[in-house]
Parts: structure tokens; C-alpha cells; sequence
């Protein structure tokens, strides 16, 4: 409630209400839909998740640039483990590993089964530069978790309220000298998905909009939680910090 009442501080009492409920519905699809993934065949994939421009990032890779495709905790994002199905080059995907044992045999397995290969962040930069030296390659990245905190974080503003950002999306787009894409999910209806790659930035041409790619990044990323609010994580702390400027009291507090 609190997260979508301050980045929607136009919403009355009854749509918040309205959005929070739609999202708990919108979150329950989620793990039914994580366990479809895991059992569906690619012919049922391919009828539940289409991909509008698949072909893009296989133009770029054919043209010798590395990729960095953008994501976000918004529709569900489970469903781009997927995408090697549809990509013709090889597709590395950046995690967190999770706390539990239990949970994050199961994620990694449904995440792997369609030819999905994971780097975890421990030593992930190390990982990358390892691969970039004989191949192009496609690297994933659900870039809107909190990092810990920094007091040298980057700070910007999403959703009418400031965050902080992981310097990891600047580093890494640094290292693969390639374009950046992001992957623009789209619930069509439950169980039902479109994904849509939007260049946002490619540094082998002049950055014209003045933009960090961080910033590109979360203005992609607002603009679908405005047009269907219900379908972002909401439960996460993504606005835990409070900007040093605005805070009287211990981060995170």
C-alpha cells in the first residue's frame, strides 16, 4: 500500500486499494506461471509468450556488438528464461542466489530448462570478461534490485521517489562495449505475455539524450508501471533508503 500510494500520490484511497488488490492477484499468477514454465512444452510456450522483435538482438550479435538486456520485477519476469528458445545466440543471466536451498534449486532448474545459462553476481565481472575476448555474447539483467548501502550510491528518481541504483548496470555495459536493450514485458491476460527490445543505448554512437543508461533504464521501466500499475513488485523494499539529504535517521530506517 504505502510503496503505490507514494509513487501514485495522485491515486485516491479507493484506486490504491483497487491496485494493491489486482496486484496480489497479478502476484498469485506468478507462481502458478513459474511452475507452468517448468512443465510446458515449446509449443505451449510459444502460444502463452510471443516475442515481437526477436530478431533484434540477433541483428545486433550478427553485426559482432555484444548485448546487455535490461529487465524488471514487472509481469513476470520468469518468462525470459525462455529466451533462448527464440534467440539464435547463447544468453548468460545475471542472479542473486536465494537464501533458501529449496527455493533456489527449483529457480535455478526452471531458469536452466530452456537453455537459460546463469551467472551468479559473486565474480560475475571476472565471468564476463572471460567470455568476451572469443565471443559476442547476450548478457540478462533484472537491473531494479536494491543494492546495500553505499555512501556512494547512485541516486535517481523513480516513481516520485528516490533510489538508489546498482553501479553494476554502468561497469557491465562498460566492459561488453556493446547496446544495451530493454526487454519490455507486456501482460496480454493471465498466462499470456508479449516481450518488446527497446535500444536504449549503444556506445559505439554519440549518447545524445544527455541520459545515463541507468537512467534510460528506469524511465523504460516507469513508463509500464504507469500504464498497468497492478503488474510491478510491489511487496519489495525497493524504497527502503532514504536520499542522505531527506534523512534524519540510520539508513534503512
Amino acid at each position: 500500500y504505502q510503496n503505490i500510494s507514494r509513487s501514485f500520490p495522485d491515486f485516491d484511497e479507493i484506486r490504491i486499494r483497487k491496485t494493491e488488490k489486482e496486484f496480489y492477484r497479478h502476484l498469485s499468477d506468478y507462481f502458478v506461471e513459474i511452475a507452468a514454465i517448468a512443465s510446458l512444452k515449446p509449443k505451449s510456450l510459444r502460444k502463452r509468450l510471443k516475442y515481437l522483435n526477436a530478431d533484434l538482438p540477433d541483428q545486433y550479435l550478427n553485426s559482432g556488438k555484444n548485448i546487455l538486456i535490461l529487465a524488471g520485477h514487472y509481469g513476470n519476469w520468469e518468462w525470459l528464461c525462455t529466451m533462448p528458445r527464440n534467440i539464435k545466440h547463447r544468453i548468460y543471466s545475471l542472479y542473486k542466489p536465494l537464501r533458501s536451498h529449496f527455493a533456489e534449486e527449483f529457480i535455478t532448474r526452471v531458469r536452466e530448462k530452456h537453455g537459460m545459462s546463469l551467472l551468479p553476481y559473486p565474480g560475475l565481472y571476472k565471468e564476463i570478461i572471460s567470455l568476451l575476448p572469443n565471443k559476442k555474447v547476450s548478457v540478462l539483467m533484472l537491473a531494479d534490485q536494491r543494492p546495500p548501502w553505499d555512501d556512494n550510491a547512485i541516486w535517481i528518481e523513480f516513481m516520485n521517489q528516490p533510489i538508489t541504483c546498482f553501479r553494476g548496470i554502468e561497469n557491465i555495459f562498460k566492459v561488453m562495449q556493446g547496446v544495451a536493450l530493454f526487454a519490455k514485458i507486456s501482460k496480454v491476460k493471465r498466462g499470456h505475455y508479449t516481450v518488446e527490445f527497446i535500444p536504449l543505448e549503444d556506445n559505439q554512437e554519440e549518447n545524445r539524450s544527455g541520459l545515463t543508461l541507468t537512467e534510460k533504464y528506469f524511465k523504460e521501466l516507469g513508463k509500464c508501471i504507469h500504464a498497468d500499475p497492478a503488474y510491478y513488485l510491489w511487496t519489495h523494499k525497493r524504497w527502503k533508503f532514504t536520499h542522505p539529504d531527506l534523512r534524519s535517521s540510520p539508513p534503512g530506517q
